[in-house]
């Protein structure tokens, strides 16, 4: 298996794949792939660093309460 990497636009369903490899490729492939919507999309822990969760009755542990061993 080789392997050949490259990066495109998938428009109405196909993947173009570039000149250089047309000769190279041919038969049976196995296609994965990766996107990039991580840059615009926002996961949970990004979200909450930026927008805290306010809770009025919060209490914080002491240093004691958090060591403690039951």
């Amino acid at each position: 298996m080789s392997v050949i990497e490259f990066q495109t636009y998938i428009e109405h369903g196909a993947i173009e794949l570039p000149k250089e490899y047309h000769d190279r490729i041919k038969g049976r492939v196995r296609v994965i792939i990766l996107t990039d919507n991580d840059e615009d999309e926002e996961d949970m822990v990004e979200f909450l660093l930026d927008h805290p969760y306010q809770v009025d009755s919060f209490t914080p542990l002491t240093r004691d309460e958090i060591y403690v061993r039951r």
